[in-house]
């Protein structure tokens, strides 16, 4: 079912796609990067959990964040070689997050399918919160990597460093959501994302 649900969410978007032009065009296929990005983390994730034997939560705060973080992001590379500055990378990096959380919300659903009660609160909190969290910390890369192209000779220390930072908040979120201290999991990828907002109408008005 859930390789159902991928490929019926792909195949329109990228009819889409193909009529769009420039930027929205680019929007949408980093979109459908994130659809991608979590078949194939999942793949990975999977693939560690049968060969070193460590249950979903240890890989959830520990290997998880570093393949997510790292595939989510990797179409960013692209505009290390786009000579056009204006380019709004963060953007883009949100778009590939919104589409990860998206397609892995499929797969929590249908987990819980067959669970008492109406699905729409859980899937409710879930499109809040993964959503948030998948979309602000690929975004912190499109961010850096957007100031990174303004300087000369450090786009590689600080696109790792912010990486890092991606996936430690990735890594803390996970841990709290299944701990006692599950409420700072909850609020927490909205307070980054309000952050996050404040953060570039700034920056945009500065540029105006």
């Amino acid at each position: 079912m859930g390789e159902a649900i991928f490929v019926g969410t792909i195949i329109p978007l990228f009819f889409l796609a193909i009529i769009l032009k420039g930027e929205n065009r680019l929007l949408i296929l980093f979109f459908i990067w994130g659809l991608i990005a979590f078949a194939v983390s999942l793949t990975l994730n999977n693939a560690l959990v049968c060969h070193f034997q460590i249950n979903t939560h240890q890989l959830s705060i520990t290997w998880a964040p570093i393949i997510e973080e790292f595939v989510k992001a990797l179409p960013l590379g692209y505009f290390l070689f786009k000579s056009e500055k204006k380019i709004p990378i963060v953007y883009f990096g949100i778009a590939a997050g919104i589409g990860f959380s998206i397609q892995e919300n499929y797969v929590y659903l249908l987990e819980h399918m067959h669970v008492d009660g109406s699905p729409v609160p859980f899937i409710v909190t879930r499109s809040v919160t993964t959503c948030l969290i998948h979309g602000t910390t690929t975004g912190i890369v499109g961010f850096g990597l957007s100031i990174a192209r303004q300087l000369n000779g450090i786009i590689w220390p600080l696109l790792f460093g912010l990486y890092t930072l991606a996936v430690t908040i990735h890594a803390l979120y996970n841990l709290y959501i299944y701990s006692s201290y599950q409420s700072i999991g909850l609020f927490m990828p909205l307070f980054l994302y309000l952050i996050g907002f404040a953060v570039l109408n700034i920056k945009e008005n500065k540029g105006h």
